[in-house]
């Protein structure tokens, strides 16, 4: 029996896990639809992103969803057979970047060659040119606003790269949290946030959907429906690592000692909480979602 297989027999006979009904439970009020993305990277050196990325795809086979893999173009090159692998299962593939660099330590034409390479690579690989772009670190900051000059050049549509809150690692405070037109033309999807006291955080991924306890969690997702969601568009994201327990540590040194840590433990959590998102809500790919999103957009223009 296939792992997509028996995934799905396992839930039809035995419903969700405990702790995916929990997870459920606790985002029950968030909106039906939205779109499940995933940052398909890997860590220097590793070797681990197919399998995790086939568990992912068969996690959304399992619930009957469809989302978008933001594919970094190092995977694409070393995997070709993955990116393929993704499109065939009915899943949009875009690009997560040609190096994982925040975009602000990148010159505007060196990230002009390499984007041009990445995107003709997926649009060789899957048989369409990718129309979205997602910045490594949600790195599309006041110090690289000229990136979506570039995009909107390339011909990509849109973006979903700007966490428009203050992060550690890079964010545009101030920046629409719903999404907007920059003055190329480019769609700007900005990083669903909720507000917890004088912080806004992007609940739905990554460490954040991994370390938030439930009534967190909980509260976050039903101030986002209250205060965000009119205008507003809903989605999570991951990495394949995100659930992997078994990877070693990895120390990374854009994150340091205690970001490493940080990024390696409480991995378990993350599946049953992403099954639990994707209960009773549909998911579907940034395209098909494209028109109404444009249609609703507002431009905005940095000061």
């Amino acid at each position: 029996m296939s792992s997509t297989s028996g995934l799905q027999e396992y839930q039809r006979e035995s419903g969700l896990t405990r702790a995916a009904r929990r997870a459920a439970r606790g985002f029950a009020a968030l909106p039906a639809l939205f779109t499940f993305t995933v940052d398909v990277e890997e860590h220097e050196g590793g070797s681990r992103a197919r399998e995790q990325t086939a568990r992912l795809l068969d996690l959304l086979d399992a619930a009957g969803a469809r989302g978008t893999f933001f594919v970094l173009d190092r995977v694409a090159r070393a995997d070709p057979r993955l990116v393929t692998r993704i499109a065939r299962r009915g899943h949009e593939v875009a690009s997560h970047g040609h190096v994982h660099q925040p975009l602000a330590d990148l010159a505007p034409d060196r990230f002009r060659a390499g984007m041009a390479t990445a995107r003709d690579r997926l649009a060789n690989l899957t048989g369409a040119a990718p129309a979205g772009f997602r910045a490594p670190y949600f790195s599309l900051t006041p110090a690289a606003a000229w990136a979506p000059d570039i995009l909107a050049e390339l011909g990509f549509a849109y973006s979903s790269s700007v966490l428009p809150a203050w992060n550690p690692l890079a964010g545009w405070p101030g920046a629409p949290r719903r999404p907007f037109l920059w003055p190329c033309g480019l769609l700007e999807l900005p990083v669903p946030v909720a507000r917890l006291g004088p912080a806004w955080l992007p609940f739905l991924g990554g460490m954040y959907l991994r370390w938030l306890p439930p009534w967190r969690l909980r509260g976050l997702a039903a101030r986002w429906t209250a205060e965000e969601a009119a205008g507003g568009a809903l989605w999570s994201y991951c990495h394949p690592y995100d659930l992997d327990e078994r990877e070693a540590l990895v120390h990374r040194p854009d994150a340091g000692v205690f970001g490493s840590l940080m990024l390696w433990l409480n991995r378990g959590p993350m599946l049953p909480r992403l099954e639990g998102l994707l209960h009773g809500r549909r998911s579907v790919p940034f395209t098909a979602r494209l028109a109404e999103l444009r249609s609703e957009a507002r431009a905005w223009a940095a000061a």
